[in-house]
Order: structure tokens, then C-alpha cells, then sequence
């Protein structure tokens, strides 16, 4: 909630590359991100805001060579996007970016899934997918090699944990999810997780 009980809303950044690179001179600085396109609550002109400082930072990743983390989030189920903001990163990714990574929260379609996946990047997955089935055919057809798990920690507590705030060490309860949908060992899915992460991120 913003000012006066306003809700949030994506008014687009204002990029500054020194704060960036300030920032990167910390060796825990593995990625850039989140960076993306928020559809959800957008001022007016905030889709070309957005655009604009998206831009600058691939630049500043392909400049750094650090994987993008990805925030990408579509409109209102009742608004005027289906994977719009979803297509919209890709095709700037394709213009732009030098450089691989992960998209965080996942939460489009197959198509987009696939899209993503065939362009090289990893796709995350939250405690979402504990309570809804939504998700389980992209878990089903998503390579093991190329998924991630988050918790999106204080938002989206995953069974058996709802109504609590989030916490990181509910990520277990993710990985136990994606295994279950994907029909393998709870150990073997945590490893690979590990391994991807080790992968993409270069830890």
C-alpha cells in the first residue's frame, strides 16, 4: 500500500547507472534485478518508463556480464493483457541482451514458459504452486535443469504454512511441490535446484 492507503503502482524508474555500479562493487552482487515489465498497477506513461530503464539495464548486465533477474508481471486477469508483459520482455531481451538468467515468479502461460526456456533462461517457482494446480503442466514440461524455487518471502506462503508470513525456509516446501508434480525424488530435485542456481548465477 503507498501514501494515504493508495494502492502500489509501477511508475517506471528513473535509471542511474553510478547507483548501479556503487552497488556492484560488492562481490555478493551476483545478477541485476529484478528488472522487467509490471503491468499490474501502471501510472500513465509507465509501459515506456518501464521500457526505458529495462533497456539500460541489460546494457549494464551485458557491460558487467551478470545474469538478469527478471520480474515480470502481466495486468489484472480482467485487464488488457494475456502475456503481454511477457512477450514484451523477450522481445527486448532478443534486441538487447547479451547475457542469460531467471525469471522470477513465474507466472504465465505455457507459451511464454516455453519461449523463455527456449531463449536460454531458467524459470522460478513460488509457494503458489502448492495451492493452485495452474502451474503443474509447465513444472511437467520444464527440463529439471532449467528450474528454480523461490519463496517471494513476506508474499505467497505455500501449504502447509497459509496464513503465517513467508519465510525462506519455506523454500522446502516448493522443492517438495515440484517434485511431487514431476513425479522425482525430493533429494534429486533439490540438487539439481543447487546445481542450477551454481549454473546461472556462477557461485
Amino acid at each position: 500500500m503507498g501514501e494515504a492507503g493508495k494502492e502500489f503502482t509501477s511508475r517506471g524508474e528513473v535509471f542511474d547507472k553510478n547507483i548501479y555500479l556503487e552497488l556492484l562493487k560488492d562481490p555478493k552482487v551476483l545478477a541485476i534485478g529484478e528488472c522487467g515489465l509490471d503491468y499490474f498497477h501502471i501510472e500513465a506513461g509507465s509501459i515506456e518508463k518501464q521500457k526505458e530503464a529495462f533497456i539500460e539495464q541489460i546494457k549494464l548486465a551485458n557491460e558487467v556480464e551478470k545474469p538478469l533477474m527478471l520480474h515480470i508481471r502481466d495486468a489484472r486477469p480482467n485487464g488488457d493483457s494475456s502475456g503481454r508483459a511477457y512477450a514484451d520482455v523477450l522481445k527486448i531481451l532478443k534486441k538487447y541482451s547479451k547475457v542469460k538468467g531467471n525469471v522470477h515468479f513465474f507466472a504465465g502461460g505455457i507459451e511464454n514458459a516455453k519461449a523463455f526456456l527456449d531463449y536460454g533462461f531458467t524459470l522460478s517457482f513460488t509457494g503458489v504452486i502448492t495451492f493452485t494446480h495452474d502451474y503443474d503442466e509447465i513444472i511437467k514440461n520444464t527440463p529439471l535443469d532449467m528450474i528454480m524455487s523461490e519463496t517471494d518471502s513476506p508474499y505467497v506462503t505455500p501449504v502447509p504454512y497459509r496464513g503465517k508470513r513467508n519465510e525462506p525456509s519455506y523454500v522446502k516446501e516448493v522443492v517438495k511441490k515440484i517434485a511431487e508434480i514431476k513425479n522425482l525424488p525430493e533429494k534429486e530435485v533439490a540438487k539439481a535446484i543447487i546445481a542450477n542456481a551454481k549454473r546461472v548465477f556462477r557461485i
